[in-house]
């Protein structure tokens, strides 16, 4: 049984992340051959001939998609209903495959035998500081005794987690990702604390709305885990959201 599939909802506008999609694309579609991936890309630019060309050539199991809607979460969670898999995992353009497929599929699995609910795959490097694996978490109401050490990842629980957001860059249970787009598309625009980037046609509204007091405390019964390699390399040259 298949036991993940693989969303993405991006644009690209510009050319040094514009070659990180299409060298990415090889990579993804050799790392997750047997994986079914969902793709839109939500813009009618110059770029989206080329990169859908990549995704159709490189990937095998495509799902690829050219939804215009300015509502990130929106056309995201009418991917996520069509994923079958129990899991799902979320990664934005930047986030560049960065292990061998092996190595990939031992994580992977480690996370799905030990029935854990959601895998953080955002700036996994600054999170693998001994600080953190040692138990600072500066934004938990209750102290934490660190990472669990696993054979190729750590366990945390979400009220120890050192983090305080829900990563856009994740793993998570397939109705977990539908309740949270679901409740974020209701209550999204009401959120009263502060979020930086609040435009429905990015994911770093999604971001901010899980954060604070909604965030990882919310969460706080959350079984949780973060890879001991950095398995995706995040590009931070350039942000098209600039």
């Amino acid at each position: 049984m298949k036991m993940f599939s693989l969303v993405q909802n991006f644009i690209c506008t510009q050319p040094s992340r514009l070659e990180v999609v299409k060298r990415n694309s090889v990579k993804l579609g050799k790392t997750f051959s047997e994986i079914n991936i969902y793709a839109n890309y939500n813009s009618n630019n110059d770029n989206f001939e080329v990169i859908k060309d990549h995704y159709l050539k490189n990937i095998p199991n495509i799902s690829f998609y050219n939804d215009l809607t300015k509502d990130w979460a929106l056309v995201t969670l009418a991917m996520v209903r069509e994923v079958k898999t129990p899991y799902v995992m979320f990664i934005c353009e930047d986030m560049e495959v960065n292990c061998s497929k092996e190595h990939m599929e031992s994580t992977l699995n480690e996370f799905f035998d030990n029935d854990l609910d959601w895998m953080f795959l955002s700036k996994i490097g600054h999170y693998l500081d001994k600080k953190y694996i040692d138990g600072y978490a500066p934004f938990a109401l209750t102290p934490s005794p660190g990472y669990e050490k696993m054979k190729y990842g750590y366990f945390y629980s979400g009220k120890h987690a050192p983090h305080k957001r829900l990563s856009m860059d994740m793993m998570c249970r397939t109705d977990f990702f539908i309740e949270t787009l679901e409740e974020f598309l209701i209550k999204g625009e009401s959120c009263t604390h502060d979020i930086p980037f609040r435009k429905r046609h990015l994911p770093n509204f999604y971001e901010g709305y899980y954060d604070f007091d909604n965030g990882m405390r919310r969460f706080a019964d959350l079984k949780c885990y973060i890879p001991s390699e950095v398995i995706f390399k995040e590009f931070n040259d350039v942000k098209d959201k600039d």
